[in-house]
């Protein structure tokens, strides 16, 4: 799946990309195109040129020279249109020889400042014959313009064109000034076909340009958030994911803004289901976005929010969250998510290499079909050994696989009027536990009574609780 479509299903991800800092559309384009990759390989290889470049802009001593680089990638041109042009060998206007020339000679500057810098890892193709065909005088002026140099036939019209003068000889001046437009004519011709020999080598800089800015946009980005580099889990063990002191960075911001620290929380996986229970407000739809944003987010080539992950490589990633209610289908929220849970079925049956995350699968049926559905869907991932991390509020279901449990509140001895929304956070822990017999807490009142909810409606609500 392409970076664009990705950054609708994983919260966090079109947030992280909006805080890149990229010049334009240009690499931004390239970015959104960007496919999930599957490949262990390719994605070390990726990290290694990430690290480097983050190497450089952790380097004090760099900052000039990443100043620099910055400033280079703002002054690159979207000039695809042109380089279609030159493709398909359609002549070329003066604009976009232009552009052409002052392509050539920034990538000359970029080759200099990033093999100066000790950056190698995408090197740039030679365009020394293309500048030097956009530059025949060796002026080294980037503005071009069409020499007299260039042909015989053009010097001798526009000598003639100058010596004429329109006033006293219009006619004769006009029949010159278009000698002038063809000969200039022909000398673009001849220089589109002479420059759409080096197509290939002028796209492929162009592409290599938006890859390193990248790069150093992901780089930023890792050094802003303080992100790692994830380590590949070996197949073989029953390990498939390890997580330390993760943080999703969108809600940790939107957090600090409210002068409240985001608690790191960590998590480990292995082959098969787990579930994770805790009570209303615990935390355990943010457990499942961050460990989804963290496998995205490596499987994209960034650093991940984590003091340390171990990952393992997925061919597909599938969160089920939130109200799948899709009305302009005709379908409810159970039925959309029916529809979804079939889908990873199938994917688990072809034998999809997956992880597989949902939270509080069938919240919209009644209790007793509700707790059939989330049992089975934990044998049914046991069965095919798929890992899967469900959410639910069903308790004590007798179920054999894995549990972890959110700590949860914390406020045992607080008082009415200590907790409100703006501090309930400092009364929750965040942290996950095994939790053995899989019952859920009973929070719900407790917590609505120190929030100052009516107390006669809790003294209604008391007599339903068994």
């Amino acid at each position: 799946m392409k970076f664009s479509r990705m950054t609708e299903h994983i919260d966090g991800l079109k947030y992280l990309a909006g805080k890149l800092e990229l010049s334009g559309s240009r690499p931004l384009r390239y970015l959104m195109e960007t496919h999930f990759c599957t490949n262990r390989q390719e994605l070390e290889s990726g990290y290694d040129i990430l690290q480097s470049a983050l190497d450089l802009v952790s380097d004090p001593a760099r900052l000039p020279d990443c100043m620099r680089l910055n400033h280079l990638f703002s002054q690159i041109h979207d000039i695809q249109g042109t380089l279609q042009a030159v493709a398909a060998k359609r002549v070329l206007d003066e604009i976009e020889l232009f552009e052409i020339k002052y392509f050539a000679f920034l990538c000359s500057d970029f080759s200099l400042l990033l093999n100066d810098m000790g950056f190698t890892h995408e090197p740039l193709y030679p365009l020394s014959e293309v500048a030097a065909i956009l530059d025949p005088d060796g002026t080294g002026v980037v503005s071009f313009y069409i020499y007299n140099s260039y042909s015989q036939s053009l010097a001798a019209a526009r000598d003639r064109l100058r010596g004429t003068d329109p006033g006293e000889q219009p006619g004769e001046w006009e029949a010159l000034r278009q000698d002038v437009d063809k000969a200039e004519l022909e000398v673009r011709k001849e220089l589109t076909r002479r420059i759409s020999y080096h197509s290939g080598v002028l796209r492929e800089n162009f592409d290599t340009l938006a890859r390193i800015e990248i790069w150093f946009a992901k780089a930023y980005l890792a050094k802003r958030y303080r992100l790692v580099r994830p380590e590949f889990i070996p197949d073989g063990g029953s390990e498939f994911l390890a997580i330390e002191e993760m943080f999703h960075p969108h809600i940790a911001d939107a957090l600090e803004d409210s002068g409240v620290s985001f608690q790191t929380v960590s998590i480990r996986l292995e082959k098969g289901p787990c579930l994770l229970t805790g009570a209303n407000m615990s935390g355990k739809t943010v457990v499942l976005k961050t460990v989804s944003l963290i496998q995205t987010l490596a499987q994209y080539g960034f650093f991940v929010p984590a003091g340390k992950a171990r990952l393992t490589v997925v061919e597909e990633l599938f969160l089920v969250s939130g109200d799948r209610q899709d009305p302009l289908r005709g379908l409810s929220s159970f039925a959309a998510e029916m529809l979804e849970l079939n889908r990873i079925f199938a994917a688990v049956k072809k034998g999809t290499r997956m992880i597989v995350l949902i939270d509080e699968p069938a919240r919209t049926t009644n209790p007793n079909e509700g707790m059939a559905l989330v049992s089975a869907l934990a044998d049914f991932f046991t069965l095919h050994r798929t890992t899967a991390l469900i959410s639910t509020h069903f308790g004590d279901m007798n179920l054999s696989c894995r549990k972890l449990r959110v700590k949860g509140f914390t406020g045992q001895s607080a008082v009415p009027g200590e907790v409100n929304a703006q501090n309930i956070n400092k009364y929750i822990d965040y942290s996950l536990v095994e939790d053995m017999d899989g019952l859920v807490p009973e929070e719900a009142l407790r917590i609505a009574r120190l929030l100052g909810v009516d107390a006669s409606f809790l003294e209604l609500a008391k007599k339903y609780v068994k």
